[in-house]
């Protein structure tokens, strides 16, 4: 298994502990996050997202 599907399934993981409502709001988010990527050409919006984790990840 490589680190990034390991990491996946963490993350996977996360989720289903969450109490239902917290669930159904990150798939929620998650929904929106792709559609407000579709919306962009090529790689823009995956590399306006990698910022972002990226900016999320150094203020952790």
């Amino acid at each position: 298994m490589t680190q990034d599907e390991l990491t996946l399934l963490l993350i996977k993981g996360a989720i289903a502990d969450l109490p239902d409502e917290d669930k159904q709001q990150v798939y929620l988010a998650i929904e929106q996050i792709r559609e407000a990527m579709a919306a962009y050409p090529e790689d823009h919006a995956a590399l306006a997202l990698t910022l972002l984790t990226t900016e999320l990840a150094a203020k952790a």
